[in-house]
């Protein structure tokens, strides 16, 4: 697998993200293996689960390179890449791999098994219909097409309730804004926080089961 599929693919697949200050309380020893991969230019952490931890094929392409880390009962320990290019590796409870990817690619993925995830990860507080349908196009839109999409899959071709709702979507994307999911600019533009694209996530999957689009 090239590098840049296996980027993209991790990141599709990626459960949720974990900030910089999130990794440093919950995992104070992961967090200096971190720090010391990226020093001043650090990225927010995506978590991938699974029970097994593929390496890469190689270690630099594109101008970017791996520094990994295994992690045992929080014991940190640095893995010679070259070592085990193309080799796979069990994830079991309580250990993780740390992939710290450096250079035009600066990203960082933190590999746990799925009975490892969930301290990780914010528990969030319920959300309407209508906010995680706003959530899951942005989460997969660009922002021109989200407002006609959200009309579109809440009242399908019913004219007369779209124009009776006109300030829906802006509503609800104010109310996320007072959650903390997302952030809006003085111009208006919105755009997912951290904690906003976790939840992004979970409502693409409940926008599908509800309104039948996603």
């Amino acid at each position: 697998m090239s590098f840049l599929k296996r980027v993209k693919e991790v990141t599709a697949d990626a459960l949720g993200f974990m900030s910089k200050q999130d990794l440093k309380e919950k995992l104070p020893e992961v967090y200096k293996a971190y720090a010391e991969a990226y020093g001043g230019r650090k990225p927010d952490i995506k978590i991938v689960t699974g029970t097994t931890f593929s390496f890469p094929n190689e270690k630099y392409s594109m101008g970017s390179w791996h520094v990994i880390y295994a992690v045992l009962d929080g014991k940190v320990k640095p893995i010679n890449v070259g070592q085990y290019f193309g080799k796979s590796e069990k994830l079991v409870p309580n250990s993780m791999f740390l992939d710290c990817v450096k250079g035009n690619i600066n990203t960082c993925y933190l590999y746990v098994h799925p009975d490892d995830a969930s301290p990780l990860l914010k528990e969030g507080e319920d959300l309407s219909d209508e906010e995680y349908l706003v959530l899951a196009l942005m989460k997969g839109l660009k922002s021109f097409a989200r407002e006609g999409e959200f009309y579109k899959s809440k009242y399908k071709y019913d004219y007369e309730k779209k124009e009776e709702n006109a300030h829906e979507y802006k509503d609800t994307l104010q109310s996320l804004a007072d959650k903390g999911l997302v952030k809006i600019n003085k111009a208006g533009s919105a755009m997912l926080t951290l904690e906003g694209k976790n939840r992004s996530i979970e409502a693409a999957k409940k926008a599908r089961e509800k309104f039948g689009f996603f």
